[in-house]
């Protein structure tokens, strides 16, 4: 796996995507909340104040109503009232809904209800090819704001959703190929690469990374068996099963590893 640029952290980053079923939008609500700081056909960016996030949940953001506020995050309608359309809003509620994810944006919430300068960025993206949302945070203060991941930015990398250490998979076909490296390096971030000729991607960085985790979101690596795993991949991927050879191999976080190669 090629050793990308190392990215600065962005406290409290959760990342989701689903594959494209929107078409790009401009389109507002009739009243938005939050501050939009960048917006084009394929992306748009908002900052959330923590009056701005007690505006859309309804709820008084403090540490001991965190949990309240965030599931109210969960909800499409909170969205919209935010400024989103009906769609948009949707999205990013079932991203927010992801249980792999709640630690997260509770950590993000409570870093709000903890400091006035804090408050919640939201990122969307939506191109040809898949739909994302990325949770993080930004400060009105003296800290750094939160970088802003962009498409085909193989330099600005997220916290990992997958709870591995290591993940490779080679699938040879007569004529075409895939190809994914996903790999978590100590200090939780993620190089990935990937690569699938049947589609003609070819994804470094981030854009790999959200592409990798979509196919295994909530896969259980611990106990899927040989077949179980070739029929989620291809199945994930929409490959049939006449390949020439699928390769796998995954290095858990406690040391354990599960490889095997069929042809």
């Amino acid at each position: 796996m090629n050793k990308f640029v190392k990215a600065t952290a962005i406290t409290g980053l959760a990342l989701t995507i689903g594959v494209a079923t929107l078409a790009p939008t401009v389109s507002e609500a009739a009243t938005t909340t939050g501050d939009i700081v960048y917006q084009d056909a394929y992306k748009k960016i908002v900052e959330f104040s923590k009056a701005d996030v007690e505006k859309v949940t309804g709820v008084k953001l403090t540490t001991a109503n965190v949990t309240k506020a965030y599931n109210q995050l969960k909800l499409a309608t909170t969205w919209e009232k935010a400024g989103y359309t009906k769609a948009q809003a949707k999205v990013i509620a079932t991203n927010a809904g992801y249980v792999s994810y709640a630690n997260q944006l509770k950590g993000i919430l409570t870093s709000i209800a903890k400091n006035q300068t804090v408050g919640l960025k939201v990122i969307y993206i939506s191109n040809a090819w898949t739909t994302q949302v990325n949770f993080g945070t930004y400060s009105n203060g003296s800290v750094t704001p939160t970088p802003t991941p962009t498409p085909g930015d193989d330099t600005v990398v997220s916290s990992a959703a997958l709870k591995i250490k290591d993940l490779e998979v080679e699938i040879e076909y007569k004529k075409q190929d895939v190809e994914i490296d996903y790999e978590v390096k100590s200090n939780g971030r993620v190089e990935a690469e990937f690569k699938n000729e049947f589609t003609g991607q070819k994804l470094k960085g981030k854009d790999a990374q959200v592409a990798i985790e979509k196919i295994f979101n909530g896969f259980d690596f611990q106990n899927k068996n040989k077949t179980q795993i070739i029929n989620h991949v291809t199945s994930k991927l929409n490959l049939g099963k006449d390949f020439k050879k699928f390769e796998y191999e995954v290095k858990h976080t406690n040391g354990a590893k599960i490889e095997f190669k069929v042809k």
